[in-house]
């Protein structure tokens, strides 16, 4: 057996082929949330508050603009599972809606901060909070 496995992999080799690397989720939506959006989102926050002083501190806020974008992928991964276990509808157009506008706001948010404009960051919170509340709206777990 180890020599068919051996053979076929020196033959995808041989012609180039490369296993497809396949994403699964590692962590629940809950666990992604907390540790991505949440997160970064409060640093495209503050700055309403307090504009950064250097190009570092522009840079945070652009990655935090990117990670919000990014975001969307991550909970429309399919196999992604609620704290509860149960599965994140990642087939309900409405779903897939709220993910892109992520999306649009990480966008938006990344292009102010480029510009190292606090106002511009300031404005595009307003698309970040809309993103955040639509989804929530519909399906946060009510306490």
């Amino acid at each position: 057996m180890r020599i068919a496995v051996f053979a076929a992999v020196v033959v995808t080799l041989a012609l180039g082929q490369v296993a497809r690397f396949q994403a699964k989720p590692e962590g629940n939506l809950k666990q992604v949330m907390q540790s991505i959006p949440y997160p970064k989102s409060n640093i495209i926050f503050d700055v309403q508050t307090k504009a950064p002083k250097d190009d570092a501190e522009w840079k945070r806020v652009q990655i935090a603009a990117i990670a919000i974008a990014e975001t969307a992928s991550l909970i429309t991964m399919p196999g992604r599972v609620r704290e509860n276990g149960t599965a994140v509808p990642v087939k309900n157009a409405d779903w897939n809606k709220f993910a892109r506008g992520l999306v649009t706001a990480g966008q938006d948010c990344y292009k102010a901060a480029l510009a190292k404009n606090q106002e511009a960051v300031s404005n595009c919170t307003g698309g970040l909070t809309d993103a955040c509340s639509n989804c929530h709206e519909v399906y946060r777990d009510k306490k």
